[in-house]
């Protein structure tokens, strides 16, 4: 059997029946490298990087330099995604063995993706943002197959005049690449475009925009986002600290990173209304970096690196005066350590407890770090029909599968597997729905992951009835 695994992490509690004695909090990404040019700093938002064939990594970062005018772009290799270096390319005609090529005039680079659905001489694509009269931006893509040389891409726009901060995902639903993009220069709302062929693209349409629970005067600058593991995950950064004075917004103000997800790539809702990844008033290891820029992330064994540029000057003077104020840094977060459920009070038990499942066998998977935990599965069922049209469900004990059957779990596991004394396996619950009841002490639960489909109780009932699955939501 091709078990796929449908993972469920904590967001919100749209998928949980139940939770008691647990508070939702933020993982705590992690400084594990910083990386200095040495020639040039990086104070914008750049830092894209990349899993190559031979499993060396390769950073692409633009970067500004009293030793030279305007932007160029560069190069730096790792072999394990957290200790670069500056790549000895020595292209030709090139006075930085690591320089890659000078941008445009009044250009930046808005990201660069790798796109797995095209030719490969075009595998690579750099969304280019170069400013043009009158105050507009003509948005380019340029293709590589390397990474290295470059080609602009004719008659093709991937906005209507907007600028970084940008970011591209594979939508599986839509089978299409999302764009999530700025509607134009200077108006700092967060929406996106679709294409599925790098030649048309959708009309826009907004999706997160800076609302009554934010911080006054803040804005949402932009937010990279990518899939992960069946949804997807958005960086919103957060423009904030903001004067109030009746001038543009530009000449002050710091930018830090909150959370967002996307069950479709389309819908955006927020996460909690507090900084992600922040070096304000500072980044834990005690300098002052005002602008962080969250670029690129990569899952990298059991923990996800996220890759950011800074700076330690604010919003304003760290674009217009080129000094070694801007630095690369890679943050490590253990996998699905986006956000958990945390034990709220040390001397009680912890329960959190799922929704309907539908399962389609094989063992259940869960990312957690506690004390005691076991797991209970329960049969969801009918209990009662009401006026014929709502049928309420109830979670039915299962013999041999109750927190007392379960073997208890102390420890730190990303994929800890539930075992039952009887030796009893839920790969044999297998076309039933199922609820889940986790319990445990002084611990976090960060994902829960088995080849099932996600219920709400009239969805249960048509599937015990007629094996009717939902589509995917």
């Amino acid at each position: 059997m091709n078990l796929i695994k449908n993972k469920q992490l904590f967001f919100d509690d749209s998928k949980l029946f139940g939770r008691e004695n647990v508070v939702r909090k933020y993982g705590k990404p992690e400084i594990a490298a910083i990386y200095s040019d040495g020639i040039c700093s990086t104070d914008f938002n750049t830092g894209n990087v990349f899993r190559l064939d031979n499993r060396k990594y390769r950073m692409l970062y633009f970067a500004h330099s009293k030793e030279f005018d305007g932007k160029k772009l560069f190069c730096a290799e790792s072999s394990d995604g957290i200790n670069f270096a500056p790549e000895k390319l020595c292209l030709p005609g090139k006075k930085y063995e690591h320089e890659i090529m000078d941008l445009p005039q009044s250009s930046e680079v808005g990201t660069i993706y790798e796109d797995n659905t095209c030719e490969k001489s075009e595998k690579y694509k750099m969304l280019l943002a170069r400013c043009a009269d009158p105050l507009s931006v003509n948005d380019e893509v340029y293709t590589s197959p390397d990474l290295i040389n470059w080609t602009i891409k004719k008659d093709v726009s991937w906005g209507d005049g907007t600028e970084p901060l940008v970011s591209v995902f594979y939508n599986d639903v839509y089978k299409c690449h999302t764009v999530i993009e700025r509607p134009f220069w200077g108006i700092r709302t967060v929406g996106f475009k679709e294409t599925a062929d790098w030649q048309s693209f959708t009309d826009y349409r907004y999706c997160l925009r800076a609302d009554s629970e934010d911080e006054p005067l803040s804005e949402i600058y932009g937010m990279y986002s990518f899939a992960y593991d069946g949804m997807y995950i958005g960086i919103p950064h957060i423009y904030r600290n903001l004067k109030s004075e009746l001038n543009a917004k530009y000449k002050n103000g710091i930018i830090d990173t909150q959370l967002a997800y996307s069950y479709d790539g389309r819908y955006w809702q927020r996460s909690l209304r507090k900084p992600f990844i922040s070096g304000f008033p500072d980044d834990g290891c005690g300098v002052q970096r005002p602008l962080v820029w969250v670029a690129s992330a990569l899952k990298k064994g059991d923990e996800v690196l996220l890759y950011a540029a800074t700076s330690k000057k604010e919003h304003g003077p760290a674009f217009c005066d080129p000094e070694d104020s801007g630095e690369m840094l890679v943050y490590r977060l253990r996998t699905d350590g986006f956000i958990y459920l945390e034990t709220q009070n040390k001397n009680e038990k912890s329960v959190v407890s799922t929704r309907e499942k539908a399962w389609h066998g094989g063992e259940l998977s869960i990312n957690i770090e506690a004390k005691n935990a076991t797991v209970a599965v329960y049969d969801s069922c009918e209990n009662e029909d009401v006026e014929g049209m709502n049928v309420l469900g109830i979670a039915k004990k299962i013999a041999g599968f109750t927190h007392d059957d379960c073997i208890p779990f102390s420890g730190d596991s990303t994929e800890w597997v539930p075992q039952f004394r009887n030796g009893r396996k839920i790969d044999e619950l297998s076309g039933k729905t199922l609820v889940f009841e986790i319990c445990f002490t002084d611990g976090k639960i960060y994902s829960i992951s088995g080849n099932c489909t996600d219920l709400f109780n009239t969805e249960g009932a048509r599937y015990r009835k007629f094996g009717i699955l939902p589509k995917s939501k």
